[in-house]
């Protein structure tokens, strides 16, 4: 064998096995992605208050984006509880965050079908659905912002990913009320309406399952 041509193989061998490395990396980086645990204020106003009713009848106008803000942890004695906030089905229906949870605990997981992280986790959000459904009030709300987002975008996302937890969009109050811009954005409600926790970022199998069990003091 030349030399030349036994140069040429070992490189090409060398970068297929620093491509195997680095794609083995990516893998196990992609699943133990750190989110930022926060348990938020809730940005409630008079105006807010006010107008609670008023802006289920509104078409949504949620601006969001992938930039995480900072945020100040809560002292245990200062949870906040949920307002009633509305809530729009995909079919143009409405509801509203205490009518879904019934009473029960509740997930909000706020997403959108063009955010990678989103789409990362929505198959364990999908597997927790199925199996603590019964228990737990899954709320899949959708980043709607009418460009990045439309109504057709997540219809089709939905269908074909497929999922089979219950969507809705809001007119932008979730991110006005948690100061969020971060997709995803994923908040644990107590049976009673307060506050566990939440994340921003993408959530793990794991934790998901670990904050399931505490949400259910399992």
């Amino acid at each position: 064998m030349k030399k030349n041509t036994r140069t040429l193989l070992i490189t090409l061998i060398s970068f297929i096995v620093v491509i195997v490395i680095a794609a083995v990396a990516y893998e196990s980086l992609k699943d133990n992605t750190p989110s930022v645990s926060f348990v938020p204020d809730i940005a409630v106003n008079k105006d807010l208050e006010e107008n609670t009713e008023e802006v289920a009848s509104k078409e949504p106008d949620t601006t969001v984006d992938q930039e995480v803000p900072a945020v100040d942890q809560q002292t245990e004695e200062a949870k906040a509880v949920m307002p009633d906030i509305p809530l729009t089905r995909l079919d143009g229906t409405f509801t509203s965050f205490d009518a879904v949870r019934e009473g029960k605990p509740a997930i909000i997981n706020y997403f959108a079908s063009w955010c990678p992280p989103c789409k990362q986790e929505l198959p364990h959000f999908q597997q927790a659905y199925d199996q603590w459904g019964d228990q737990i009030s899954f709320i899949f709300l959708d980043a709607l912002d009418g460009q990045r987002e439309t109504l057709e975008t997540v219809k089709a996302f939905v269908q074909d990913f497929p999922f089979t937890g219950p969507v809705y969009y809001d007119d932008g109050t979730f991110a006005y009320l948690f100061q969020t811009t971060s997709l995803p954005t994923t908040v644990f409600f107590n049976a009673d309406g307060t506050i566990l926790k939440g994340y921003l970022g993408f959530v793990s199998e794991e934790v998901l399952k670990k904050d399931i069990a505490e949400l259910l003091d399992l």
